[in-house]
């Protein structure tokens, strides 16, 4: 069985304590009923949800007023790499997956890349 990815959190007051997330989802907030809760007056109640799924972990902000930020970045939702560092409020998470095996992933081709266009050949420009 492949363990779970985990978050180093660090708390503003200077209080760290490793957190492993579950499968499917991790819910991050201020409020109580979440999984990983960050007593830090400037993250939402309910701030961003992390699912794991498969090989693949995202985050995601649940429309917070501070957001969220992966490695400095600003980010809606994005996939977490093992070492990328995450910020809500004033927290830092840091984030380890040891065991993830990559080798079964499977990507399959498109037909098309939607909104994809050509042009007929003849209106191509041809002239440099």
């Amino acid at each position: 069985m492949t363990e779970l990815p985990t978050l180093l959190i660090e708390h503003p007051s200077g209080f760290t304590e490793l957190h492993t997330l579950r499968a499917p989802t991790t819910r991050v907030g201020r409020a109580r009923g979440n999984d990983v809760t960050l007593d830090d007056a400037r993250v939402s109640r309910e701030h961003a949800v992390i699912t794991v799924d498969g090989a693949f972990v995202l985050i995601e902000d649940l429309g917070s007023r501070n957001g969220v930020f992966v490695n400095g970045r600003k980010v809606t939702i994005d996939a977490l790499a093992s070492g990328d560092v995450v910020t809500i409020g004033d927290s830092t998470l840091r984030f380890t997956s040891q065991h993830t095996d990559y080798s079964h992933i499977e990507a399959e081709p498109l037909s098309s890349v939607p909104g994809l266009r050509f042009l007929p050949d003849d209106t191509r420009d041809t002239e440099k």
